[in-house]
């Protein structure tokens, strides 16, 4: 969908890449595991409480929530057919991103 539309209103494309920004997720709960084996301290009953949560699915909705709230303090709009589209209008210059 983007393409189509930068094709028809002759905009220039660029690409970022964010393969690191996952690891950088804030939590917004707090998650527990039970102790991996060989590395257990006290109690069986004992569980881990984790501070980050790398390559996990609750990391990427996490981050992904954190990006839309992002775009929302800079002014962009959600599309309204493809929530990962936003826009933006400075300037008559239109801004497009797709996530």
């Amino acid at each position: 969908m983007t393409c189509a539309i930068a094709a028809a209103r002759r905009l220039c494309l660029w690409q970022v890449d964010f393969v690191s920004a996952l690891l950088n997720s804030e939590n917004t709960f707090d998650i527990y595991m039970e102790q991996p084996r060989g590395f257990e301290k006290g109690d069986d009953d004992y569980v881990w409480k984790l501070k980050k949560i790398y390559k996990t699915m609750q990391g990427a909705h996490d981050w992904a929530e954190n990006l839309n709230k992002t775009f929302e303090e800079h002014g962009y709009y959600k599309s309204c057919t493809d929530p990962q589209i936003h826009s933006r209008v400075i300037n008559k210059e239109l801004i497009l991103t797709s996530i």
